[in-house]
């Protein structure tokens, strides 16, 4: 890991073996929050969301840019649900992707130190994987689903993009306007 990135550790058992032979090359970024939590926005509250769901994502950032690892990446987390990339056509994105989903809901800003630490994270794991992708939600499963809510696209690829040489990589199609 990064030493720029602090990542703590928050298990879930939402997750199976990815399919053997399968390159991850894909990110997939959500926003979620717990409504039926007194503290919406923790990640203990999102955690125990997305295990009453049967859900999971790899990574959790919080509001104070804390990255939570919830799931191992060689992992295949249950994040993208129906899913299709909008470049090839494969379907099953979460054979494929890593998960990262940002504290947040569609009235609220993500915050500064969540930037940070979604870019930090990013490069983290550019380094140890051959991604080509990085999608929001709502590319791989338009009219399903509606999350990053938010997400400043062109400041995240900047953010992403800076200092670094991923002359490859495809960021979602929010990203060009």
């Amino acid at each position: 890991m990064s030493p720029n990135i602090k990542i703590r550790h928050l298990p879930t058992d939402q997750f199976e073996d990815r399919p053997k032979g399968i390159e991850i090359d894909t990110l997939i970024i959500h926003s979620m929050h717990n409504p039926e939590a007194k503290n919406r926005f923790s990640a203990l509250s999102c955690k125990e969301c997305l295990d009453k769901h049967g859900v999971s994502s790899h990574y959790l950032i919080d509001l104070s840019g804390t990255a939570w690892q919830l799931i191992p990446e060689n992992k295949k987390a249950w994040h993208a649900g129906i899913s299709t990339m909008p470049e090839d056509g494969r379907e099953g994105v979460n054979a494929f992707s890593i998960g990262i989903e940002l504290i947040g809901s569609e009235d609220t800003d993500f915050t500064e130190a969540q930037y940070q630490a979604l870019a930090l994270l990013t490069k983290d794991i550019l380094s140890r994987h051959s991604i080509q992708y990085i999608y929001g939600h709502y590319d791989i499963a338009p009219g399903r689903k509606t999350d990053p809510w938010g997400l400043d696209w062109l400041r995240y690829r900047e953010d992403v993009l800076r200092s670094c040489a991923y002359a490859d990589l495809r960021f979602s199609p929010t990203a060009a306007t």
